[in-house]
């Protein structure tokens, strides 16, 4: 299946810079907002959050607005707008990079690893020009980016990786806009010896994403560790949940978006030949998916680093989807998750940055 292209350009790019893992909302105002981490590299200790403005419905981005930037790496940044207007942040960040490259190790000392590890938010009222200025941290966990659903709750999913803990993906639920939390339900998911986690066996399901398909029934895919789609039903809001089942969609991460005609539309990052952003459609409120369908968005000449795109829709049956490419490694790294170091871009030229289409399917 074909989409019809209808707009190709860069939201954002600067020299020597890298932008990875972005999210999207539409605030309250109109404007279209993307959140993405501006750093060096993939790996690095110079992550900050960002945030990218169109006012135009996507065609036109103002310059990355700097919201958040410790001395850890902070990553995996997401925004949602909720019923009120307000709009929630939310990243986690990452103490990595200490073990990768060695100029880099003895950069933290204990305080400041403790006082900045974890998961956080920050909140705006008035459409991301300003925030509010202590973070609140979330749930132990990394990528818990909260959902909200139309209770009034917000739900957020991750692996637990507290050392003290069982490593497990659960469920957290908060009533009053994520300041307390609970954890409510610990998914009946597979586990493996996993890579950075030592011996430890951890959870091969990640990151997720959870969509309202209709009152109350909550449709949650996951990335797994063999890079196929898993997914996960809940019925009531998500308090409890289906036992995660695997797709026959290979590809990480997942990001939904319901569409006006009621289709569901699911994006993700293709990562091997050829490297591209794909989406599969649902016709029945997520219970199957057209995978006999499956849409190729953009497709790349080489490996470079790339995806996790996600999606909002414009107009009735025009979709913007967001994702980024980059080439860049840090010096001296053997990180095990950068396949793309060394790659070269192909001769006519790939643009890197925060990239963006718009297409009617």
């Amino acid at each position: 299946m074909n989409a019809q292209i209808i707009e190709t350009g860069i939201a954002a790019s600067r020299p020597k810079q890298m932008y990875g893992w972005p999210g999207i909302t539409k605030a309250a105002n109109g404007d279209i907002l993307v959140v993405a981490s501006e750093r060096k590299y993939h790996v690095c200790p110079y992550g900050r959050e960002v945030v990218i403005r169109s006012k135009d419905n996507g065609h036109r981005w103002e310059l990355p607005q700097e919201v958040y930037n410790s001395c850890l790496d902070d990553r995996d940044v997401n925004i949602i707008t909720l019923p009120d207007g307000t709009l929630l942040l939310s990243w986690f960040t990452s103490t990595f990079f200490e073990l990768i490259v060695p100029e880099w190790r003895g950069r933290l000392n204990d305080d400041a690893r403790k006082h900045y590890s974890g998961s956080w938010m920050l909140f705006s009222k008035d459409n991301g020009y300003t925030w509010s200025k202590d973070p609140v941290r979330m749930p132990v966990g990394r990528r818990i980016s909260p959902f909200y659903f139309s209770d009034g709750s917000l739900v957020a999913i991750a692996i637990n990786h507290c050392d003290e803990e069982e490593k497990e993906l659960a469920a957290w639920r908060s009533h009053d806009m994520g300041i307390t939390w609970e954890k409510t339900w610990i998914f009946d998911c597979p586990k493996s010896m996993g890579g950075s986690e030592g011996a430890q066996e951890v959870p091969v399901l990640n990151e997720n994403h959870a969509l309202e398909v209709s009152p109350g029934k909550i449709v949650a895919l996951f990335r797994s560790m063999d890079n196929y789609l898993y997914q996960s039903d809940s019925e009531d809001y998500g308090r409890t949940w289906m036992k995660p089942r695997k797709l026959d969609i290979w590809g990480l991460p997942p990001h939904m978006l319901k569409l006006s005609d009621g289709r569901i539309l699911c994006v993700y990052g293709y990562r091997r030949k050829p490297f591209s952003i794909r989406g599969v459609l649902s016709h029945d409120n997520g219970n199957t998916w057209d995978t006999s369908n499956i849409i190729t968005l953009h497709q790349w000449e080489d490996e470079p680093d790339m995806g996790y795109p996600i999606s909002i829709e414009t107009n009735p049956g025009e979709v913007l989807t967001i994702f980024y490419c980059s080439r860049t490694n840090a010096p001296g790294s053997d990180c095990p998750y950068e396949p793309w170091s060394n790659n070269a871009a192909p001769e006519n030229g790939s643009p890197e940055g925060i990239l963006y289409l718009k297409y009617r399917i």
